[in-house]
């Protein structure tokens, strides 16, 4: 990896957004970094250092989102640089962040829907909320 880019990555905590990297150095750095397995894209213009993926074997696999296999707490960092301020945490996720109470993980369900209610009441259960 690119000195440049590996100091950029180390200051980032294993996270670098696509912005930062190219104010300092040019873009086919970073293409050359994911092409050779060192950064892997998690979400648009975010990259996280492929070493910190849970399971490398399963790395380039299409089924398998690489934000979910990385750890919750660089996932929340990832998604914050991917909002780059237009978003908020979920009150939960924001306890968590802040270590006022720990979240464990738990699955999410899906936005309000009537027809999912055996009683008629609609679901108003958003992710961890």
């Amino acid at each position: 990896m690119d000195a440049v880019l590996a100091e950029l990555m180390k200051r980032g905590h294993g996270l670098v957004t696509r912005s930062l990297v190219e104010q300092v150095v040019p873009e086919w750095t970073l293409q050359r970094a994911c092409t050779n397995g060192e950064l892997v894209r998690v979400l648009p213009e975010v990259f996280a250092a492929a070493h910190l993926m849970r399971d490398p074997s399963v790395l380039k696999h299409p089924s398998v989102p690489p934000l979910s296999r990385i750890d919750p707490a660089l996932c929340r960092r990832a998604v914050t640089a991917w909002m780059r301020g237009r978003g908020a945490l979920s009150h939960l996720t924001a306890l968590d962040v802040w270590g006022l109470r720990r979240q464990l993980p738990s699955p999410s369900s899906p936005a309000a829907d009537p027809t999912n209610q055996q009683d008629g009441t609609p679901d108003s259960r958003l992710g961890d909320e």
